[in-house]
């Protein structure tokens, strides 16, 4: 059995959502305001998709010719956000210059870079194994989408409103 207590503060708690649920009652008859919140609810819908992120990763393996050797895949490392390059260098022993600094490569050297590796092949036979990871934001284009309805839900929002206003006003 409730107490006396309980049963105010359920009371209490249940004219507080009346409160707060009446207005909005009054205001969702007016079409402008029930479209334009319509609208702001459809912005954040497909705001939230934007944000999805797919994983994505590239791995490159073989042995550095002499000269500058470019890494990686162009159309990979264009088109992605990166977080994550690796470059693991083996050899017994080797010199090489990854993105103009020299390293000396004995048995195993891993890098961890900043951008697409240049590697120029000083001397020694070395191989290496490139992996590059990244996230692709296939529907972050909707944002604009999301953008232009959360604009048009703004406006008729604030429409419905002064219009909900003016009639409260008038009587």
């Amino acid at each position: 059995m409730p107490s006396c207590g309980q049963v105010l503060t359920l009371l209490h708690f249940l004219s507080v959502v009346k409160m707060v649920l009446e207005p909005l009652r009054l205001a969702f008859r007016y079409p402008h305001i029930k479209v334009g919140f319509t609208f702001l609810f459809l912005a954040l819908i497909i705001a939230l998709a934007g944000t999805y992120g797919v994983d994505k990763s590239y791995h490159e393996s073989g042995t550095l010719k002499p000269g500058l050797n470019v890494l990686g895949n162009s159309n990979f490392e264009r088109d992605y956000y990166y977080y994550n390059r690796t470059l693991v260098l083996k050899s017994k022993y080797g010199e090489v210059k990854v993105n103009n600094i020299t390293y000396q490569v004995y048995d195993t050297l891993n890098l961890t870079l900043n951008s697409r590796p240049h590697v120029e092949l000083i001397s020694g036979n070395v191989s290496y194994d490139y992996t590059s990871r990244a996230v692709d934001y296939p529907f972050a284009p909707a944002s604009l989408i999301a953008f232009v309805f959360f604009l048009t839900g703004l406006v008729l929002s604030v429409l419905g409103y002064m219009r909900m206003m003016s009639d409260l006003r008038s009587g």
